[in-house]
């Protein structure tokens, strides 16, 4: 018998190689070209992914002030098999894809659709987002892209700000660090958490300052900070923050906008899910460069 120490890095290779396989495979779908169909279009099923499909990409050009946008894929079962769907996960928490109560079983024949909702709050550009439905048979990846014009969003996060404006921000926070959740600040930092939980209110909450793409140099990167951190930590940053910061208090004893169900979720996501979604990010990005290497 090997010794346990032995068995171990066996399993876990095991483990790795059918994960990296895994992962590779969802990489590989999501890499196909997509061709989009615009919000609305009709097309017959014709597109062979596990099921039949109107389209695989679905696209908007968003209207004035239009703050969420949804989309409808159409399929069918077209083999002589049960196809099961047993979840849908989106690459952000301000996707969601509603499913009926899962596994989803697709009978020979049957139809159905996956309706796909995306918050535009806080957002400019072009926004793409993908879906990965899960099924007994392999993955589909469904992708979502808005084009939201500067109307829909004049302070979104991810604009970038003067050091005039950086400074003003600052000193507004220094003076009362809850004035993120009052005034012309409502629209993208307490109107897209309302009625959130989990990923989505992370993605709301705190995803709009921490994961911006001009994230300003004082605001900590979360993802290289969560590792090791546990509910105690994360309720006291989220409920009561600290003396001294800048960073809000969220809870609405303090005048924050989450009540303490939100506030559980939000922890629970942070402390369970959040770390797994980084290891996960971390094998796909390992897997494609794996498959990028030249033989040799």
């Amino acid at each position: 018998m090997f010794p346990t120490t032995t068995v171990s890095f066996i399993q876990f290779q095991k483990v790795f190689l059918a994960t990296v396989f895994i992962l590779s495979q969802y990489s590989a779908i999501g890499g196909r070209d997509v061709t989009y169909l615009e919000k609305g279009e009709k097309q017959p099923l014709k597109i062979e992914n596990v099921l039949t499909w109107d389209s695989l990409g679905k696209q908007h050009q968003s209207r004035p002030n239009e703050l969420d946008v949804g989309f409808e894929f159409h399929f069918q079962n077209r083999t002589d098999k049960e196809v099961r769907i047993t979840n849908a996960y989106t690459s952000c928490g301000c996707t969601v894809a509603k499913l009926p109560k899962t596994p989803w079983i697709i009978k020979p024949g049957q139809k159905g659709s996956i309706p796909i909702i995306m918050d535009l709050r806080g957002k400019t550009g072009i926004i793409a987002k993908e879906t990965t439905v899960i099924t007994n048979l392999g993955t589909i990846i469904l992708t979502t892209k808005v084009s939201v014009g500067p109307t829909n969003s004049p302070s979104g996060p991810d604009r970038a700000r003067s050091t005039e404006e950086r400074a003003a921000n600052l000193r507004l926070a220094a003076k009362n660090r809850q004035a993120v959740f009052q005034n012309d600040c409502i629209e993208c930092h307490v109107k897209p958490t309302i009625g959130k939980r989990g990923k989505q209110l992370y993605a709301t909450a705190c995803g709009i300052c921490h994961d911006a793409k001009n994230r300003a140099p004082f605001v900590t990167e979360l993802r290289a900070l969560s590792k090791g951190k546990d509910k105690a930590y994360w309720n006291t940053w989220i409920a009561d923050s600290k003396p001294g910061s800048l960073m809000p208090a969220f809870a609405k004893k303090h005048g924050g906008i989450l009540d303490d169900s939100q506030i559980k979720s939000l922890v629970a996501y942070l402390t369970r899910i959040f770390p797994r979604e980084l290891k996960t990010k971390k094998a796909v990005k390992a897997a494609a460069n794996t498959r990028a290497l030249p033989l040799k």
